[in-house]
Parts: C-alpha cells; sequence; structure tokens
C-alpha cells in the first residue's frame, strides 16, 4: 500500500490513469469517469512498460491497473511502481477475483481491488476511498479472502469442484497433450477443449500453464506420472 498522506479534497481533480489491454474497456472507462465532477482521465497505456513510464512522466493521482497485459503482469508494473516511488494510489480492476490474486495484488502494492464486473458507482467509490487513503475491496474481493480465514478448501477439493469435462481436460493438459491431442482422446473439437480449459482455470484462479502444472503437482493429478 502507498505511504501518501490522506486526500484534502482540492479543487484540482483527480488524475486518472487507466491501463489495460483493451481500447473499448478504456474507452468505455474514459466515458464513464469523464462524467463524474472532480474526475480527469490523465492518459492511457496498453502494456507493463508503457504503464510504468507514463506512471513516472504523468505522476496521477490514481492508476486503474489490470493484471493481464501482453507483455508483462500488471503486477510487475506495480511492484515497479512503487520501487520507483511514484506518488499515486492504485486499484486493480481485474476479471479474476479469487483470494490467490487478490493477496497477490495487495502484496504488490495496490490500494484497492475490484472485478470487472463492478457497477460504475463501485468504481467512483473506490477512487474517492483510495484517495482518502484508505484501503477499497470490492465486496466479492473481500468474500474471497475470508476464506483464507475460515479454512480454504485444498486444492484437491478445489478440483474435484469442477465438473468431469473440466476435470478431464486440465489432467490431459498438465500432462502434456495439446488441445488437438485432449480432444481427440475426449472425442471433443479443440476449440471446445479451449473452453474447458479457459474456464476451469478461471474457476481455480490460473492464469499460465505453468500455474496449471503447479497446481496439478500440488493437487496429486500426476502420481502416476511420478512413480
Amino acid at each position: 500500500m502507498s505511504n501518501l498522506p490522506p486526500n484534502t479534497a482540492k479543487e484540482s481533480p483527480v488524475r486518472i490513469l487507466v491501463v489495460d489491454d483493451h481500447k473499448i474497456l478504456r474507452d468505455g472507462l474514459r466515458a464513464l469517469l469523464e462524467t463524474e465532477a472532480g474526475f480527469e482521465i490523465a492518459g492511457e497505456a496498453d502494456t507493463s512498460a508503457q504503464a510504468i513510464a507514463m506512471a513516472a512522466l504523468l505522476t496521477p493521482d490514481v492508476i486503474i491497473m489490470d493484471i493481464n497485459l501482453p507483455d508483462a503482469s500488471g503486477l510487475d508494473a506495480m511492484r515497479a511502481i512503487r520501487a520507483a516511488n511514484i506518488p499515486c494510489r492504485i486499484l486493480v480492476l481485474s476479471m479474476y477475483s479469487r483470494r490467490e490474486f487478490v493477496l497477490q495484488a495487495i502484496d504488490a502494492g495496490c490500494d484497492g481491488y475490484l472485478p470487472k464486473s463492478s457497477t460504475h458507482t463501485s468504481l467512483v467509490e473506490a477512487i474517492h476511498v483510495v484517495m482518502r487513503g484508505e484501503r477499497y475491496l470490492h465486496p466479492t474481493a473481500a468474500t474471497s479472502l475470508l476464506s483464507t480465514l475460515t479454512g480454504a478448501p485444498s486444492d484437491m477439493q478445489r478440483f474435484a469442484a469442477l465438473s468431469d469435462r473440466e476435470q478431464e481436460v486440465l489432467r490431459l493438459t498438465a500432462t502434456g497433450f495439446n488441445s488437438r491431442e485432449v480432444g481427440e482422446q475426449l472425442f471433443l473439437s479443440p476449440k471446445t477443449v479451449e473452453t474447458y480449459r479457459q474456464r476451469a482455470m478461471e474457476k481455480l484462479g490460473l492464469e499460465h500453464r505453468t500455474d496449471l502444472i503447479q497446481f496439478a503437482l500440488r493437487a496429486g493429478l500426476l502420481q502416476d506420472l511420478s512413480e
């Protein structure tokens, strides 16, 4: 979290840098936030490197940051911005709300976390909250964090909660088969395999194939191969 003093509601607008690799989302955020009194879009970035450079150049009051960026994770961008001591608040706006992502974002230095399904009102509220020097957690993100305190399910339990098809696709993918090969074994098209895999990985809070392999090892899905 940043060490900035609480904002003291001055006449100058809250200057916002929007970081997301989808232009349609950036345009949407600009259109929404510029209708709010006291907000100003200072700039936009669509990569991690661009976000770091523009944060240093513009020194915005608030950065709205996506985690999934084409060149590097938004988490890496946040760490670099914090390491450079750029005085700003950082709000993560992500499609993921599982506790793994929320905890990683907090550890990287964010001041607030919202899923992309949040309402316009929630985003505006979040900006005002972090500008007061407080942290903001959307209820969805807060609920996911509570599972850490109340006893999170094991990796095997989380895997068991997936549908049969999602389990089969993930197990074969972790074993090393590509989409076409998985489809041949399960009598599915490669595109259907990719849909099952993406849906299952989102449920498990996994981003990359390496994350999937690590999860499979923890959950004991590859025991047969190691014996």
